[in-house]
């Protein structure tokens, strides 16, 4: 071949540099099919983003093929601990619970996201800012990030708007009103309100916990049961007992059995209009539209005692150290945080929304009205804190323990000052303070 001087190429040449380029694109083509060889399997949730993760969601990605476990909340923590504690590389992917996060990331268990990428600058990065700030914060742990948000929750105070109407009543931004609202309420067909007895996360958290965070100033990164030196908090001021009493004054007008209660009771009789209010996490409201009363139901933040401070929880998505598949379960999450993952679970029902984007929709607002509660954090000034004890490695421990002081104070086993008094106790001895 002839041609200018510099650009002289022999035969041989050429065909030395076309066997370059087959072999390249062939590993190419080996690379791509190998990507979709991999196979991603989540431990999952059983809620609308989870099943969303696993269908859609799964669908949608080219990168591996995703599957997955699906588990009711009250099993998956106890699947998650005994997974990722024995080493077990059954699942490349977990769904945790806030309040269970920091268990995996303390103790090694999860990979943190932070090292994968500095191990291959190839790697994509991740687009966090498409996410709402809020829900980003429950994942990072000692300066690293080990995953990503998939569901931002709140307390919701859910109530119906016709049964406040006909009585010609204000929707309660305090605990007084709401006691109030509950007594004139309450009635042989529906209930005034309803408490989450039987739930050890229910009752804690949503009942008694959102009594506790308005009595107190609390930093937006404490909880309300420790500060930020682990000191134990919860009752500092009275504040424990105080919610307690709080629980103990809407008791009466509850739904009869309210004492086996859980999370899928209290969305039940709601949904069938058996109580005129709830407060609980606002995933546990999915579906409640669903019902004969489709369209009556207001929803907002939970009314507060002194201070407007409302816990923001989730649920987060982190990689299993021990996985064979680091690098794609990282290439998959980063493709989450493009949008496009977040906007399939939205369609598929979820209304406990992560895209800032959606967030900020007045349209998608109108479709998912719980998230109105978030559109009156600005219109209440309420400050978003931490859910408690989430810090902890052993929270689920000393939530069951608060838990069980707080229903003996709640159903009268205890008065409410002796029951924080014992859950002081208890919670000491399993941090060791």
């Amino acid at each position: 071949m002839v041609g200018y001087r510099g650009n002289q190429v022999s035969r041989r040449m050429f065909m030395q540099m076309t066997a370059a380029m087959s072999a390249a694109l062939a590993a190419y083509r080996a690379g791509s099919a190998a990507a979709q060889d991999v196979t991603l399997n989540i431990l999952n949730s059983n809620t609308a983003w989870a099943n969303a993760l696993t269908g859609s969601v799964a669908e949608a990605y080219k990168g591996a093929k995703i599957v997955g476990e699906s588990n009711p909340y009250e099993s998956h923590y106890e699947k998650m601990a005994i997974e990722l504690s024995q080493g077990s590389d059954t699942f490349d992917i977990i769904t945790t619970d806030n309040l269970w996060i920091v268990q995996p990331m303390a103790n090694g268990w999860a990979a943190a996201l932070d090292d994968i990428k500095a191990g291959n600058a190839d790697l994509p990065d991740l687009q966090l800012g498409n996410l709402a700030p809020a829900s980003v914060t429950y994942q990072e742990y000692q300066g690293k990030r080990y995953g990503l948000p998939v569901a931002m929750t709140t307390p919701i105070f859910a109530y119906r708007k016709d049964l406040f109407e006909a009585k010609g009543i204000e929707v309660p931004a305090n605990w007084d009103e709401y006691r109030a609202a509950a007594e004139a309420l309450h009635s042989e067909e529906t209930a005034g309100n309803v408490l989450l007895l039987g739930g050890q996360d229910a009752h804690m958290s949503g009942d008694w916990g959102t009594r506790l965070m308005g009595m107190t100033k609390i930093a937006p990164q404490n909880d309300g049961v420790f500060d930020e030196n682990r000191n134990i908090v919860f009752n500092s001021e009275g504040q424990g007992a105080r919610a307690i009493e709080r629980l103990r004054e809407v008791l009466p007008f509850t739904p009869k059995g309210v004492e086996g209660f859980d999370y899928p009771e209290g969305s039940s009789i709601m949904q069938q209009g058996g109580a005129a209010m709830i407060i609980t996490w606002s995933d546990v409201l999915v579906g409640i539209e669903d019902g004969p009363h489709k369209g009556k139901f207001g929803y907002t933040v939970t009314p507060t005692e002194k201070f407007e401070q409302q816990m923001v929880g989730g649920w987060s998505i982190i990689l299993n150290a021990a996985s064979a598949h680091k690098e794609e379960a990282y290439r998959f999450l980063a493709w989450m945080t493009e949008g496009g993952a977040y906007e399939l679970m939205r369609e598929h029902g979820e209304s406990s929304l992560v895209l800032q984007r959606d967030i900020d929709n007045p349209e998608v607002v109108a479709k998912a009205p719980t998230l109105q509660a978030f559109q009156d954090f600005a219109r209440r000034g309420t400050a978003p804190i931490a859910i408690p004890p989430y810090r902890e490695v052993n929270a689920v421990e000393i939530q069951r323990v608060i838990y069980e002081e707080v229903l003996a104070g709640v159903n009268g086993r205890k008065e409410p000052g002796e029951a924080m008094e014992t859950a002081e106790t208890r919670v000491r001895e399993i941090i060791g303070a």
